[in-house]
């Protein structure tokens, strides 16, 4: 279909604004917080009865559970929600996927449960922006490309994970295994707060390292204790003094726990840190620096300290698919009077994992918005509209061979944690 159906689509879109957002609030007044098993479970359900993609088919997929050292230094396994996938002509020789999660960080206990309109143009509310938003936009694109028979010759599929926001150890080797099936990806992100699309991200890892030492009494036997708090202490200091050897590479130490009554030395502590890396260079020197410092404390008499966790989100450059997909994107924008800047963050999504495994892919295509994991988050209204048009614009040329240059792109993928 020529301009005609896509400015009904554009129109089409703009007259649903107002059902996007009544959509969004009662998507975000459901709590699907990472560790709420029932909670995931029934926005699955719910996301189920509500995307109306049809004929596009659905698949449920259930999820292994994901691995946890608790603060009593034992691992146990944490049960998660299933990922839902859409397929939309999955035999197409043009593909793109279409992605984002649907766990928030705030779980039952959280006391922002509740969305609250602000004004005509903006909506508070847990998970608004990150990234219920995007589902919202995400959907809504999808339908108007179906409404008006506007990607007949490119197949997409959706998948809407339930663990992002702790790390998608769940989903990651679901997306590794359907990352080379497809030329491009989108994810739903929110874009920065200036409206910025991300560039490029700093890889991840989140650390935990579990100290045992010896028990005694702190008066009377004190010499044959082993303090594991003031071990893991000295551990965790050196491990910060790394702060600053590498340009591109911070260790935040976040939690410690450990001890009890003073008058005991304690036999165990718990210490959790994350790392943020420039590229795979960084990632390789601080498990060396890191292996090297816990091998000098299993050294020590009366000492053992073990190691979990490690880089799961590898670094997110600017490769030459991901930049023709950029110029795209800002030609898209072009063509609907929107504007495109770019901009490199530290933080970490999804789109780590697919680049990795070899999709070249923008991750910001939700809503804006802002104060994401804190009870200010905020959406702006009038960017769902705005978003779902540019995915639009976007998938329509796709679909009728004018990007050509996206067709079949790949890159060498690198080998991720789950």
């Amino acid at each position: 279909m020529g301009s005609d159906g896509l400015l009904d689509a554009y129109s089409w879109l703009e007259a649903n604004q107002e059902r996007m957002v009544a959509d969004l609030v009662e998507l975000a007044n459901q709590n699907s917080g990472s560790n709420n098993v029932d909670g995931l479970l029934s926005v699955a359900s719910w996301l189920e009865d509500w995307a109306g993609l049809h004929p596009a088919n659905l698949t449920k997929i259930a999820l292994p559970p994901r691995r946890i050292v608790g603060d009593n230094g034992k691992a146990s396994v944490v049960e998660t929600g299933p990922a839902l996938r859409w397929d939309y002509r999955p035999d197409s020789r043009r593909r793109v996927m279409l992605a984002i999660h649907y766990d928030t960080v705030y779980g039952v206990e959280h006391p922002f449960q509740v969305c609250h309109r602000l004004n005509s143009d903006k909506l508070h509310g847990p998970g608004v922006a990150d990234a219920k938003g995007g589902i919202v936009v995400l959907r809504y694109a999808l339908q108007a490309l179906l409404k008006f028979s506007l990607a007949n010759e490119c197949g997409w599929t959706v998948l809407l994970n339930p663990d992002e926001e702790v790390g998608s150890p769940s989903s990651a080797s679901l997306m590794q295994e359907m990352a080379p099936d497809f030329d491009f990806g989108l994810l739903f992100e929110p874009c920065l707060p200036g409206g910025e699309f991300v560039s490029q991200r700093k890889g991840s890892g989140n650390f935990v390292l579990v100290m045992r030492g010896r028990s005694a009494h702190a008066g009377r036997d004190f010499p044959q204790g082993r303090n594991a708090v003031a071990k893991l202490c000295g551990l965790l200091a050196e491990i910060d003094q790394l702060n600053g050897v590498r340009k591109d590479a911070t260790i935040n130490v976040g939690n410690v726990i450990g001890g009890g009554a003073v008058n005991v030395v304690p036999d165990l502590a718990v210490g959790r840190f994350n790392i943020r890396i420039g590229d795979n260079r960084d990632k390789v020197w601080f498990e060396n620096k890191l292996k090297s410092l816990v091998d000098a404390v299993n050294a020590s008499e009366g000492f053992r300290c073990e190691m979990h966790g490690g880089v799961t989100s590898p670094a997110k450059p600017i490769t030459d698919e991901t930049r023709q997909l950029m110029n795209a994107i800002e030609t898209s924008a072009g063509q609907l009077g929107q504007s495109v800047t770019w901009k490199a963050t530290g933080g970490v999504c999804d789109g780590n994992k697919l680049a990795a495994a070899g999709l070249p892919n923008v991750d910001t295509l939700g809503p804006l918005g802002d104060g994401l994991h804190s009870s200010e988050e905020w959406v702006q209204v009038s960017s769902l509209v705005a978003k779902a048009k540019l995915v639009v614009e976007l998938i329509t040329r796709f679909s009728s061979g004018r990007l050509e240059s996206l067709e079949h792109s790949r890159i060498d993928v690198e080998t991720f944690g789950g």
